[in-house]
């Protein structure tokens, strides 16, 4: 009886960690991409995936550290035409 209860409960505890560790590791990039694009769209600039693309990387650009994630976000941003300022500040909520 005791052997069954330690399986059971053994097989509980791996469901659970299998279930909840990706919820838990997942980074909140969505979010601070929307804010990064929220920003851009309040100045008036066209959201296309351009710039969806480079909120992402500044967001979540995977294995990269935030000072490398922020320098590649403005420089995206930049070269679509978004003004140095606007990129800036977009990036830093990316990072939020």
């Amino acid at each position: 009886m005791q052997a069954a209860l330690r399986r059971t409960t053994a097989a509980a505890s791996l469901i659970l960690t299998v279930t909840a560790l990706p919820v838990a590791l997942a980074s909140p990039a969505s979010a601070t991409k929307a804010q990064c694009v929220n920003h851009l769209g309040t100045k008036g600039y066209r959201i296309g995936s351009g710039v969806k693309a480079a909120c992402r990387t500044g967001a979540s650009g995977s294995g990269m550290s935030r000072p490398v994630r922020y320098s590649l976000c403005v420089a995206g941003l930049e070269r679509l035409g978004v003004r140095p300022g606007h990129a800036s500040k977009a990036c830093t909520h990316s990072q939020r």
